[in-house]
């Protein structure tokens, strides 16, 4: 080997050691202050992924017990730390969630997030359960697709390195099944711009909080001396064996999201006035967990089930309160539709020997219990100023009769009423007989 491949091979290794020493010691540099009162000492909580927590690899452990370790797809070289995982039942992983970020030691642009994308790799266990095998997944998270929020950031005291470390998670593009008692790895880098710095990196935690789950992360970086799997123990400066900080989720999203419930009215209209029953239809959505049951009530009455379109009937104001409730329990806000019903009543008033009026149904439902009353305002007017009744029936097409005897004399008005109908005429009272009646 000539000199100048020795000095560059040299010069390698030294970059590999000072970037390894930097990020072995940003915990025993950085304040509470500046973590933002996240403890280095012990784990934070688990991501709020809206998940099933299916593994967990520790999360937020840094300083003195970890450190930042590449990782990064960029032209120069490609670094693919790993860790390995193994269920005990298959599972279905959907979601990711890992801490990292960049070192930024090698630029003036000082901390923060360069909105990269992420690549997460899935790979087969070589046989030996302590090396990856053949890679069987590999999807790239947009930059776009990513929830990342701020963890600590650190500048070195003596040199002004910069690293920039988030909480990042993400659902994957396409997730994947993992077989039961079968071990796998997990790769998460950073694709940074064909240019040299800075580098992405992932978060680390040694033997010293959590412990080690299965076997010790690796890594292979070929630029960076290491072209084979190599034990993350070898490049850190503790000497003890990491883990890198991220969890695994699965399953869906759990429902908190209520159904959502409408109602349809079918009936006759005269403007915004029902001329005839109304049906009412309710009609409830979940896209999550499904609907289960829908409750509603008429007026004043009691509460129900819903199971099919009802008839409400009868003149006058209506409301219809109505709610529905999922499968995974939520409870939509109780909602209420309100209209009027007022029946198609023809009223025609006659004089004669007495008042009468005709009260005929024009609609197409009968009716039951309609109301009515006569009113005469003359003044002389001695039997009969009012009287009222109640018609048990009238059906669609029907007419009937009321009357009211008078005794009285000199000019009338007559108002009769009937079901909320009204209708109004004039006459003369002669003693028993109403004449003129316009």
């Amino acid at each position: 080997m000539n000199i100048q491949a020795i000095l560059k091979k040299a010069g390698v290794l030294l970059l590999i050691s000072l970037m390894l020493l930097s990020s072995g010691a940003i915990g025993a540099n950085t304040s509470s202050k500046k973590c933002r009162n996240i403890n280095n000492e012990s784990p934070v909580q688990t991501a709020a992924l809206n998940r099933e927590l299916i593994w967990d690899n520790v999360i937020g452990v840094y300083g003195s017990l970890g450190g930042i370790i590449v990782a990064t797809v960029r032209t120069e070289g490609i670094a693919f730390p790993a860790d390995d995982i193994k269920f005990t039942t298959e599972k279905e992983v959907t979601s990711v969630y890992w801490q990292g970020g960049y070192f930024q030691c090698q630029l003036g642009e000082g901390q923060k997030d360069y909105h990269w994308d992420w690549r997460v790799l899935f790979w087969s266990d070589d046989g030996t359960e302590n090396r990856p095998g053949n890679e069987i997944y590999n999807q790239t998270i947009p930059d776009a697709a990513i929830t990342r929020e701020f963890w600590y950031n650190y500048t070195h005291p003596t040199n002004g390195n910069t690293y920039w470390v988030a909480n990042y998670s993400a659902d994957l593009p396409v997730p994947i099944t993992l077989s039961a008692n079968t071990k796998y790895w997990i790769t998460i880098q950073g694709i940074q711009i064909p240019n040299t710095y800075p580098q992405a990196c992932w978060s680390r935690h040694n033997i010293t909080d959590g412990g080690i789950l299965l076997h010790q992360a690796v890594i292979k970086a070929a630029y960076w001396g290491y072209p084979s799997w190599t034990d993350i123990s070898v490049l850190v400066p503790d000497q003890l064996p990491h883990d890198l900080n991220f969890q695994l989720f699965g399953g869906d999203a759990p429902d908190t999201t209520p159904p959502v419930t409408t109602a349809t009215l079918e009936g006759d209209l005269s403007s915004d006035i029902y001329i005839s029953d109304v049906t009412v239809t309710l009609t409830a959505t979940d896209n999550n967990s499904g609907v289960n049951y829908t409750k509603y009530k008429v007026d004043d009455g009691t509460w129900m089930t819903y199971t099919d379109h009802f008839v409400v009937s009868g003149n006058g104001d209506h409301t219809i309160a109505f709610y529905s409730v999922d499968n995974a329990g939520n409870v939509e806000t109780e909602k209420s539709v309100t209209f009027t019903i007022r029946y198609p009543i023809e009223i025609t008033i006659k004089g004669g020997f007495g008042v009468s009026a005709e009260i005929k149904n024009n609609g197409t439902s009968n009716l039951s219990n309609v109301d009515w009353m006569i009113s005469l305002d003359g003044k002389l007017i001695f039997v009969g100023k009012t009287k009222s009744g109640t018609i048990a029936s009238l059906a669609a097409g029907e007419t009937a009769m009321i009357k009211d005897f008078v005794i009285g004399l000199g000019k009338t008005g007559i108002a009769v009423e009937a079901d909320g109908v009204s209708a109004n005429a004039t006459g003369t009272v002669l003693l028993f007989f109403v004449l003129g009646v316009t």
